[in-house]
C-alpha cells in the first residue's frame, strides 16, 4: 500500500542531457591532468614546484639505470605524448614545471643520462 502521490513520469529533457555530457567531459579532462600530474611525480619523486625530488640525481639514474632502457625510454615517450595531448586539448592548463623531466635528461644512443634537478624543481630557500 502506498503512502505517496504517484510521480508523473519522467519525460526527455535536451538540457539536462547536454548538461550532464559536458560535466562529465570536463570532470574527465580534470582527472587525466591530475592523473598526468599524479604519475609525473611519483615517476620524478616530486610533490611539487620548489619543493625539490625525494631522490637525488644519482639515485634518479640507478632507477633509470636498473629499468631495461627500452621500457624506460617509451616511458618518457608516453609521458611526453600525454603531455602534448593535454596541452592539444586544453592549452595552458599543465603547470609550467610538468612540461619537462623535473631532472635534465639527455639520450644518447638510447642511453638516458640523468643531470641535475632541473630549477624549478630545486628545493626554494625561504628567507626570515
Amino acid at each position: 500500500m502506498s503512502t505517496g502521490y504517484p510521480l508523473p513520469p519522467d519525460s526527455f529533457n535536451a538540457g539536462e542531457w547536454a548538461r550532464n555530457k559536458v560535466l562529465r567531459a570536463n570532470q574527465g579532462r580534470a582527472a587525466i591532468l591530475e592523473q598526468f600530474i599524479a604519475m609525473y611525480n611519483d615517476f620524478w619523486g616530486t610533490t611539487e614546484p620548489g619543493k625539490g625530488s625525494r631522490h637525488s640525481s644519482a639515485e634518479m639514474q640507478q632507477i633509470i639505470n636498473i629499468m631495461p632502457q627500452a621500457t624506460a625510454l617509451q616511458m618518457l615517450s608516453d609521458s611526453n605524448a600525454l603531455r602534448d595531448f593535454i596541452v592539444g586539448v586544453a592549452p595552458g592548463v599543465i603547470p609550467a614545471a610538468y612540461m619537462d623531466t623535473a631532472f635534465e635528461t639527455t639520450i644518447t644512443n638510447s642511453t638516458i643520462v640523468i643531470g641535475n634537478l632541473r630549477p624549478a624543481w630545486q628545493v626554494v630557500s625561504e628567507v626570515i
